[in-house]
């Protein structure tokens, strides 16, 4: 069943992908924002790699493979520190010191795109893992705290209160809420993977909020 669900979500994201590549033209490729596809597009690659783990077999390949998934995740996921500062500035939200805050949205950026390269990708230890019917390989060096992935939904979160509070758009801050609340759910059910499902909600919010910031601006 699992394997189902996780190849419906590699599909999911993979039209999410393919709709925001078309909107590429229409809004311009310059732009902060179009960082969500990269998102996107390692949403689709995990989602699926996963999904087709089993008939794979362990080995060298799926190894490599998963192996993939651990430096996206690592390259793209701190980028949407960039979407939420995109946002901020397209809506209007942001009239002052415009200079320094996109300054600090890189720098955030950089540095954690770092800390993921050092404390997740150098030494990275993979190790096969069985459940449920779907075969991965895990990290087994990664942090136990996900403080990059953490900081990123806060940040954005915070971006989603003053959509909702200045702009009556509420769909960013429930997405985040959805997010914060899919991690909580998932120490207690642990038999089906509730935050996979609950973070392609959070991606549909963005997606929605960058349509958002366009129509604003």
């Amino acid at each position: 069943m699992e394997t189902f669900l996780f190849l419906f979500l590699g599909f999911a994201y993979l039209c999410l992908f393919v709709w925001e590549l078309l909107q590429v033209k229409k809004y311009g490729i310059r732009n902060d924002a179009n960082f969500l596809i990269l998102v996107i597009f390692g949403l689709v690659y995990d989602n699926l790699i996963i999904a087709f783990g089993r008939f794979i077999g362990e080995g060298n390949t799926l190894e490599a493979l998963s192996k993939i998934r651990y430096w996206f995740h690592a390259l793209f996921t701190p980028t949407l520190i960039l979407f939420a500062w995109n946002v901020f500035h397209k809506t209007g939200l942001l009239s002052t010191r415009q200079t320094l805050w996109k300054l600090l949205a890189y720098v955030l950026t950089i540095g954690f795109i770092v800390y993921e390269l050092l404390t997740s990708i150098m030494g990275m230890k993979l190790e096969p893992k069985w459940e449920d019917g779907v075969l991965t390989y895990e990290n087994v060096t990664q942090p136990g705290f996900p403080l990059m992935v953490m900081v990123v939904t806060l940040v954005l979160g915070a971006v989603g209160v003053l959509l909702m509070k200045k702009l009556r758009f509420p769909w960013l801050f429930i997405g985040t809420v959805v997010m914060l609340l899919g991690g909580l759910l998932a120490n207690w059910i642990k038999n089906f993977p509730i935050m996979n499902v609950f973070e392609l909600l959070f991606i549909v919010s963005l997606v929605m909020t960058k349509h958002f910031q366009f129509q604003v601006h």
